[in-house]
């Protein structure tokens, strides 16, 4: 009896996170990632299509605590993450970050509290500082826009 409850909890424990989670699509167009800003929720994943010619790989220091960065192969359609802690991942692409193929994802809905440090990981980038600064005050608008405040 105790075996057939766990594996009924188990069973509607993954059920419900298949049903609440969300898959948001982001999209190597030419050399931009369309959307920029991506906001999703804990659990969520992101898929990346349109990648020929294109990586996608987390920046050092501008991901959550806790939360594991990823890097693509290039040409790796449909590779996906699975974003599980709250705050901001910024992410690029290799060989296009210095023409401003940088992304955001938000996670949660309140103000990511690791801003600070991602504002501090911009001294340590020297290829494309520009474009990931441009990113980070286009997100941080984003977020403003996104709560009325």
């Amino acid at each position: 009896m105790f075996l057939f409850k766990f594996l009924l909890f188990s069973f509607f424990l993954c059920w419900t996170q298949l049903v609440f989670s969300v898959e948001h699509t982001v999209k190597g167009v030419v050399t931009k990632w369309k959307p920029m800003v991506t906001f999703a929720q804990p659990g969520d994943t992101i898929r990346f299509v349109g990648m020929i010619g294109h990586n996608t790989v987390t920046i050092d220091g501008m991901i959550p605590d806790g939360a594991k960065g990823w890097e693509s192969k290039y040409g790796d359609e449909g590779y996906t993450v699975t974003v599980n802690e709250e705050g901001a991942y910024i992410f690029k692409c290799t060989p296009h970050i210095t023409t401003g193929m940088v992304g955001a994802i938000v996670v949660g809905d309140d103000m990511p509290t690791n801003l600070a440090a991602v504002d501090k990981s911009v001294s340590k980038v020297t290829i494309g500082k520009s474009m990931v600064k441009r990113t980070i005050k286009k997100m941080k608008k984003a977020i403003v826009d996104r709560t009325g405040g």
